[in-house]
């Protein structure tokens, strides 16, 4: 799957609805068909590989992403899509009937990287009402998601939500050290914590940099610095609390000149709402109250704003009691990345499986999981699928 949006580097740029994501897209389907699997693809994407079981109206749902971001690792995301495959073809070739209707998915737009918002393909199944939206939605040269489906040859004629789930189980690499470090083969995900990213416009006063004194100038970007200080602070202070500014765009960006215009981005996370509302609370007495914002105007947009997920206990249970089995060593964690079972978990009950990552390597070229850790992950998820089907 790696060869599709290969960097001479080693990792991959497979943005989705890109011509690299239509090659990706079109060997999966390959795979899929050489299996014998029933395909669906709904209208926003998301691609289905159906194993009929006994009972066709009980569901489980296994898969992941196969899109990256610009210079991503070939195993964020193809390691939930292509262990959901392999465990398929592996009750295919030992003859095992199912219970349930097995379902190998592929969520279109999970990384977010060309299309807003991010987890798309899983918001739409969740959330079918919305579907109108996200088609409208454009890139950066104002193509609509639409409009590249189409050109890929996957706006499919389902209906997003179509299919239920009776239980979604997704694999996925760590993205962070604690597995590694803990010398741990499978981390059982209880839950993801909240999301919410903001995006702030302060406007103030352009002015000569040599000529304004302190008491004159309305600086926007020392508004931010404040700001920034402060968030930091609040992390300290609020248990689980994570506050990043990971872009800022500045204007007029002279050397000499008082910045009159600062947009900037907030990503806020935290396992608990409420300490989350409190974080938001806090930074928005801050911008009401500091002198550093005494003349400086606050435009606010939210982005995105996802509660705190629990994950199904007869899921985790099912992982939990698989690793037994297997006499694999566990630990149960919650994800600090958004992930499409997060999103699938606010409809049908739903769980995860980590993988550790080399160095809690993710979102780079070197991200790495070797073909052991792999195979352990797509072994649990097997014997999850089994008790589960129970």
């Amino acid at each position: 799957m790696a060869q599709f949006g290969a960097l001479t580097s080693g990792g991959v740029k497979r943005l989705t609805l890109a011509p690299e994501d239509k090659a990706a897209r079109d060997l999966f389907r390959q795979w899929m068909e050489e299996l014998g699997l029933e395909i669906a693809i709904d209208e926003i994407g998301n691609m289905f590989g159906i194993l009929k079981g006994k009972n066709e109206d009980q569901c489980i749902g296994i898969g992941s992403h196969l899109d990256s971001v610009p210079t991503g690792g070939r195993y964020d995301g193809p390691v939930g899509v292509l262990g959901a495959l392999e465990v398929t073809q592996t009750l295919i070739e030992n003859n095992i009937k199912l219970n349930s209707t097995l379902v190998v998915a592929n969520y279109t737009n999970e990384e977010g990287v060309r299309f807003f918002p991010d987890m798309m393909g899983s918001l739409a199944h969740a959330n079918p009402n919305e579907v109108s939206n996200y088609l409208k939605t454009e890139d950066k040269n104002g193509i609509t998601v639409d409009n590249a489906l189409k050109e890929i040859g996957y706006k499919g004629k389902m209906k997003c939500g179509t299919i239920n789930y009776n239980h979604f189980i997704e694999i996925h690499i760590e993205q962070g050290p604690i597995l590694e470090e803990k010398k741990i083969d499978i981390g059982i995900v209880q839950g993801v914590q909240a999301i919410h990213w903001l995006k702030l416009t302060l406007l103030g006063k352009s002015a000569h940099a040599g000529t304004t004194p302190l008491s004159a100038r309305k600086d926007t970007f020392y508004a931010l610095s404040k700001l920034s200080c402060f968030a930091r602070e609040l992390c300290n202070e609020i248990d689980n609390q994570l506050i990043t500014i990971g872009s800022i765009d500045v204007k007029p960006n002279a050397i000499n000149v008082v910045p009159e215009e600062v947009v900037a981005t907030l990503d806020m996370r935290n396992l608990s709402d409420a300490n989350l509302q409190q974080a938001k609370n806090q930074l928005e007495k801050f911008m009401a109250t500091d002198d550093s914002f005494s003349h400086i105007t606050v435009q606010k947009e939210i982005l995105v704003n996802v509660p705190a997920v629990t994950f199904n206990k007869e899921v985790v249970d099912a992982i939990d009691k698989s690793c037994k089995q297997l006499d694999y060593s566990s630990y149960k964690m919650h994800s600090g990345a958004g992930h499409d079972a997060q999103i699938l978990a606010t409809r049908y009950p739903a769980a995860m499986i980590f993988i550790p990552s080399k160095n809690g390597v993710s979102h780079a070229v070197d991200e790495y999981s070797s073909p052991e850790q792999i195979e352990k992950g797509a072994n649990v998820l097997l014997h999850t699928v089994l008790h589960l089907d129970q």
